[in-house]
């Protein structure tokens, strides 16, 4: 009994989600100018119209267009007629004048044979009938309507056919209307006839009935037939049922559209748009109700189950799919269920046998499949997050909790020996909680975790970081039927990677694809990505397009509630975020129940066109054609983009440019197709509209013109007039003076000019002279004086050595080398002196008379290493030239080459078992050239004197005896190509001399 009972559930749960839809109401709250909507028709251009008692509406969708200023007695519409596909739809108010609704715009026009609403024939009115629920409130009222051969009128208890060519009539004895209502509808040129005695539906041809249907819905009293001319259809209510009526193959084909519950009260117009599967409903009293039906199919739990909240599901059969609880659920709702004791959500795989792996807590459970999944086999203690399996082995990722003391969890990446839980052959560890891994090939695997994407070798047991500047969330790996592999994070948006590379794809528009759940690929290369705000289209062939070329723009169809869901968040975080089934159909778990749809048969809507002929100026709506002239005194302009478009305005992509602004760029418009202008100067302006019409990407374009004609101060004649005006007044101003003053300036000119010039030459070269002999006779005086103090020292004392050998008698050999031995010092000394003064004498006459050449700082270092390896090598001490190669200067040669000379000289003599470095820096015009050794290093107090007497060389006295010569001949020089020195101690050992010059070329 209670298997019965079972069953019978879930065949009252099937019934109960076989029926998708969504209601919108729209009444005077919303958009109507009044609630009763008597009429509804699609003109060929594809905006719906709506009749009312207060004016005609246009809908395209997302707003409605309200007409009801006609040139009449009042504002109320009845009932369409006419020929929408060749753009003639007919109304009538009720004054009596009809409304003629063509090129997208209703106005009034006169009476003619062909849009007539009543004829007269034998003293009879005879009003047009073209929907069976126009007249309802007007009893004994007489009808007519026209067919390709004639005319067919309705009376009371007969109808009368007149043939259009022979005027032949036939007469129909029977009672034509029923409680008010005519009984005939017309399908195509088919005329028929409900007999509610018979209970046969009649066929009429030429006046004549020519057979009978058995159709028990059309004949039943207590369906309401809902019959319109003008749109071809035919609707059938009865209960709470709706459904749809057709004609085909001298069949009748009725199919039912959907099921509501209190709407089906006070209809009176009904139109079915099959292009949007869009069901229209008119009230008299409760405006228009809009049923959309959507292929997306949402399952929830039966009321006796917990929250219907869904994450890890798996394929089951070909048309099913099981969750956690072992519950089975196809289309139709709750199919079977298996009662699995696990209860963690986000954990469910196969193994190789198909037995059911899930988890309760940290226990693994297996259910079998031989056993009907009702047996439980307990493997091992472990926090299983993902798994799967090849041919050989098994692979499974784990989580482990911290040993550190810190909150969370490592990861385990495991891979068996077998197809089994038994032997670990390896094992990967991970620092961070692991999420998802995925085959890449024979020899790699790709790991996911909270903090990033890895690649993991099976041969070499490395672990590659795939993000290393950035920390990603992985929420999943997906490989699509390319190759490619796509990952999907938590916040970043999703990525493709190729050759070990991450590359970001775009959002969409609100960022929604921020937070994908995963990536499912159907059989036409589309990718639908649920997230937690939508689910989204995109074909894989424009992301790889957008890869190529980042200026290519990628386009996200998005469904969401209205396209039939409970909720627009769908679920991630598990192991398994939708599936593939064998019947083509995918599967979505999200927050309120599970979303079956087969995505072969989505059809992704889009705008067919684009219509640009309204404009609000300064609050006056005007009508415009290709070209609106605007006054510039007008303040505001709105430009409005009709689009009919009755799907998801998320999907609608308009976007305009418009010329003459500073910022010509194309621009997203909202979802109210209104571009707002202000501020817009005079001229010719293009407004160029392209709206999104496909897919792939394919744009729709419309370009109209805005002209803003100028003020007569801003017209080209008057600018022009102006300007030669100027021009000639200007012309004679200047004639008059140059004439005036012509003569006085001719006899001035060049006894002025001959006479600056030579003064100013002779001025210059004066000063430049005088600064140069100034400078170099202070700077002779100097070194002569020093020289003059610092030499008496030593020729002193080798005549008072000489002097002491002559006045000795008897000389000891000890004290004979003794004597020689400072004879030759002090000589030697003095040579030294003499030889550096020539060199100084030398290079300061060459500096003078050469200019400056350019050569490299690299190859003149390198020429003096060379000179000083051998003695360098002799104190087992390294010069190293860092200096850069491609570092060219015009620095004097002769001056640097001294300079660098006398510095690498002092560092080879005093530095053994050592290095010497030179390098160089540039930062502008400014060269910095370091020479570090690592000698004994220089005394702090010869630092202090070289410091001191570089910051004041005009002034200090050179103690050229007591440091030597070497270091002021280098300030000197320094001072000659305005250079500088810095010499600073190292802390180790050592001493550096940082060279800081100006290069630039003096002529």
């Amino acid at each position: 009994m209670q298997k019965y009972t079972s069953a019978f559930l879930l065949f009252f749960f099937s019934l109960i989600y076989t029926q998708q839809y969504n209601i919108q109401s729209y009444n005077t709250d919303n958009g109507l100018p009044q609630n009763s909507v008597k009429d509804i028709i699609k003109d060929k251009y594809g905006f719906i119209w709506l009749t009312t008692e207060n004016g005609i509406v246009r809908y395209d969708g997302m707003k409605f267009v309200v007409y009801k200023n006609f040139p009449l007695n009042n504002q109320r519409f009845t009932f369409f007629y006419g020929y929408p596909e060749k753009d003639s739809i007919f109304t009538t108010g009720d004054s009596g004048k009809t409304l003629l609704i063509s090129k997208r715009s209703p106005k009034v026009t006169k009476t003619s044979k062909r849009n007539v609403d009543f004829i007269s024939r034998d003293n009879i009115n005879y009003f047009l009938y073209s929907s069976n629920y126009i007249y309802t409130t007007s009893p004994g009222i007489s009808l007519y309507f026209p067919c390709q051969e004639g005319i067919y009128f309705i009376r009371e208890n007969s109808i009368k056919y007149i043939n259009n060519l022979s005027k032949a009539k036939e007469n129909l004895n029977i009672k034509a209307k029923y409680k008010n209502i005519a009984r005939i509808f017309v399908i195509d040129k088919s005329v028929f006839f409900i007999d509610y005695q018979s209970k046969k539906v009649q066929k009429i041809e030429r006046g004549k009935i020519v057979s009978s249907y058995n159709e028990p819905l059309l004949t039943d009293d207590k369906s309401k037939i809902y019959w319109s001319r003008v749109n071809n259809q035919v609707f059938i209510f009865n209960g709470n049922s709706i459904y749809r009526c057709e004609y085909e193959d001298k069949r009748f084909k009725i199919s039912k559209l959907v099921q509501l519950e209190d709407i089906t009260e006070n209809i009176i117009s009904v139109y079915y748009d099959k292009t949007y599967k869009r069901l229209y409903l008119g009230s008299s009293t409760y405006g228009l109700q809009i049923v959309s039906f959507t292929d997306f199919t949402t399952v929830q739990r039966p009321p006796s189950k917990p929250e219907s909240v869904f994450y890890s599901t798996l394929p089951y059969g070909g048309s099913s799919v099981i969750n956690t609880y072992g519950e089975v659920y196809n289309r139709n709702g709750l199919v079977e269920d298996k009662h699995f004791k696990s209860n963690i959500p986000f954990f469910l795989a196969y193994d190789q046998e198909d037995n059911v792996i899930a988890r309760k807590a940290s226990d693994l459970l297996l259910y079998q499949k031989k056993k009907d999944y009702a047996k439980i086999v307990s493997k091992r203690n472990t926090i299983l997050i993902d798994f799967f399996f090849d041919a050989k082995r098994y692979y499974a990722f784990e989580a482990l909790e911290k040993t550190d003391g810190t909150i969370g969890y490592s990861g385990v990446l495991m891979v068996y020996n077998d197809l089994s839980f038994k032997t670990v052959k390896k094992r990967f560890f991970f620092n961070d909680e692991p999420t998802k891994f995925l085959k890449f090939d024979k020899d790699y695997l790709l790991a996911g975790t909270t903090k990033g994407l890895y690649k993991v070798s099976l041969k070499t047991n490395k672990i590659i970081n795939l993000n290393p500047d950035t920390e990603l969330s992985i929420r999943n790996i997906i490989q699509s039927s390319d190759g490619n592999f796509w990952i999907t994070t938590s916040g970043k948006g999703f990525y493709l990677l190729k050759n070990n590379r991450l590359i970001k794809m775009p959002y969409d528009a609100d960022n929604n694809i921020s937070s994908p759940h995963t990536i499912l690929e159907d059989q036409n290369g589309f990718f639908w990505i649920p997230t937690n705000n939508g689910l989204y289209k995109v074909p894989e062939s424009k992301l790889l397009r957008y890869v190529q070329d980042k200026k290519t723009r990628v386009n996200y169809y998005r469904f969401s509630k209205v396209s039939g869901f409970e909720t627009n968040e769908f679920n991630g975080g598990s192991n398994v975020c939708g599936n593939k089934l064998g019947n083509g159909e995918f599967v979505l778990p999200s927050l309120d129940g599970l979303v079956f749809f087969n995505p072969t048969e989505i059809k992704s809507y889009y705008p067919e066109n684009i219509h640009i002929e309204r404009a609000l100026i300064d609050g006056k709506e005007r009508f415009f054609n290709q070209i609106l002239n605007i006054k510039q005194e007008s303040n505001r302009i709105d430009i409005f983009i009709d689009t009919p478009y009755y799907s998801n305005p998320d999907n609608l992509v308009i976007e305009t440019k418009l010329s003459g602004t500073t910022n010509v760029k194309w621009e997203s418009i909202g979802k109210d197709g209104k571009f707002s202008i202000s501020n817009l100067t005079h001229g010719n302006h293009s407004f160029v509209v392209r709206v999104l019409v496909s897919d792939t990407g394919k744009y729709i374009y419309k370009k109209i013109h805005i002209i803003i004609p100028p003020y007569f101060y801003q017209t080209l004649w008057f600018k022009i007039l102006i300007s030669s005006a100027l021009l000639l007044f200007i012309y004679f101003l200047v004639r008059w003076r140059l004439s005036f003053l012509k003569k006085r300036n001719h006899e001035l000119e060049e006894i002025i000019n001959s006479r600056t010039r030579s003064l100013s030459d002779t001025v210059e070269k004066l000063e430049i002279t005088k600064r140069k002999l100034h400078k170099e006779i202070e700077q002779q005086k100097k070194l002569i004086g020093t020289i003059t103090h610092d030499i008496t020292t030593p020729v002193k004392f080798i005549a008072l050595t000489a002097k002491e050998a002559l006045n000795k008698d008897d000389f000891s050999e000890q004290h004979s080398e003794k004597i020689l031995n400072s004879i030759y010092k002090s000589s030697d000394q003095l040579y030294n002196f003499t030889i550096t003064l020539k060199e100084y004498s030398d290079i300061y006459t060459h500096h003078q008379s050469d200019k400056t050449e350019l050569y490299s700082l690299h190859k003149l270092i390198e020429e003096k290493k060379i000179l000083f390896n051998a003695i360098a090598e002799n104190n087992n001490t390294a010069i190293i030239n860092n200096v850069d190669k491609a570092l060219w200067v015009w620095i004097g040669k002769n001056i640097l080459s001294a300079i660098v000379h006398n510095l690498l000289d002092n560092s080879v003599k005093f530095t053994k078992d050592g290095f010497i470095t030179i390098e160089s820096n540039v930062e502008g015009n400014t060269i910095t050239l370091l020479i570090r050794d690592t000698g004994i290093g220089m005394d702090e107090k010869k630092i202090e004197y070289y410091t001191k007497l570089q910051d004041n060389i005009e002034n200090e006295k050179l103690l050229l005896q007591k440091y030597g010569m070497g270091l002021h001949l280098v300030l000197q020089l320094l001072q000659m190509i305005e250079g500088k020195i810095v010499i600073k101690k190292n802390k180790l050992k050592g001493t550096t001399f940082k060279l800081i010059l100006t290069n630039k070329k003096n002529d």
